[in-house]
């Protein structure tokens, strides 16, 4: 069933359905698969065709590990020097249509915050190719207009390998390494609604508890079955076409 809203979210509360963008917005958009147009780990094990990686990643999908698991073996399998990953990771391509959304925000008064699953490290290193600094995840609280707050998974790339660490675990729950539900729990009382954008696995818990939901792949597919409204988009471009039309046509 895809539309535009839903009568109630997962925690039964009333979602403002509006779909344009509003000043005291609060847009959850996540990085891998959505930012970046593929996901970024993938990417990296693809690359080095690193098989045991992918039975990680099936078994996290699974259910059996949870993220932290996964993140930590499959980037353990990692053997390259800093300048071989660096290169690697500025070889990825990424949705230009963000800073187009980002910028909006900022003018609109809309909060923007980067949820990742993945690690630091190259969350920040890509979108600086697209020419934002990032700073912590709660700084959008006071609606920055000279960063991107994000949250993610913390990495060290050292001369021996990737160090990870969970800043941002929910030991309640354990399953994700940057809890992103407890993020956008903590940070909706800021604003007047949450607006959620996503593709993965990792967004599945914390999207059933936004206003609107901008879904595609394993998200959407996860929508659907359970008859849950959403809606579609493939690229940022699609996003920006809902949630920015008033302001085009100005």
């Amino acid at each position: 069933m895809i539309g535009y809203h839903l009568p109630v979210n997962a925690i039964g509360e009333e979602r403002d359905t509006r779909p344009h963008l509003v000043k005291n917005d609060l847009l959850f958009v996540d990085f891998d698969g959505t930012i970046s147009l593929i996901d970024t780990g993938i990417a990296v094990i693809d690359a080095l065709d690193l098989d045991e990686a992918w039975e990680l990643e099936h078994q996290w999908r699974r259910g059996e590990i949870d993220s932290m698991q996964c993140l930590a073996g499959q980037w353990g399998m990692v053997d390259l020097p800093p300048r071989a990953v660096y290169r690697m990771i500025d070889s990825l391509e990424l949705d230009d249509e963000f800073s187009v959304l980002a910028e909006a925000a900022i003018e609109i008064g809309a909060g923007l915050v980067v949820v990742s699953d993945g690690l630091d490290f190259y969350v920040d290193r890509m979108l600086g190719r697209l020419g934002w600094q990032t700073c912590d995840g709660d700084e959008v609280i006071n609606r920055p207009r000279q960063c991107i707050p994000r949250f993610a998974n913390h990495a060290q790339v050292t001369d021996s390998g990737i160090r990870i660490s969970f800043p941002h675990r929910n030991r309640a729950c354990d399953q994700c390494g940057n809890c992103k539900r407890s993020h956008l729990e903590r940070l909706r009382e800021h604003f007047s609604r949450v607006i959620y954008i996503g593709d993965g696995h990792s967004d599945l818990c914390a999207s059933r508890h936004a206003d609107l939901v901008f879904a595609k792949a394993a998200l959407a597919a996860d929508f659907d079955a359970a008859g849950d409204a959403y809606t579609p988009f493939e690229t940022l471009s699609d996003v920006n076409a809902v949630l920015l039309a008033p302001y085009r046509a100005q």
